[in-house]
């Protein structure tokens, strides 16, 4: 077998593909810089503050158009 075959081919010897994979993910989770307790309360609190606008801007502009198209088909018919 030529030597570019041979660097195709995983290799088998050493520690398992879910070792290896088990190890990197720990590596990276040492790499988190986890937020404090204070941005994550504020950060939380803006995300629903942000949703509940949006969705309130969503119901207010179903309900006008809905309620144009229940007068638009009124008209028509």
């Amino acid at each position: 077998m030529s030597e570019e075959k041979k660097k195709d081919i995983p290799n088998t010897e050493g520690p398992s593909t879910l070792q290896t994979t088990a190890r990197a993910y720990r590596a990276e989770f040492r790499k988190i810089v986890w937020p404090s307790r204070d941005t994550l309360i504020k950060h939380t609190i803006t995300v629903v503050v942000v949703s509940l606008i949006f969705g309130a801007y969503i119901a207010l502009t179903d309900g006008i158009f809905g309620a144009l198209f229940s007068r638009f088909v009124q008209l028509v018919s």
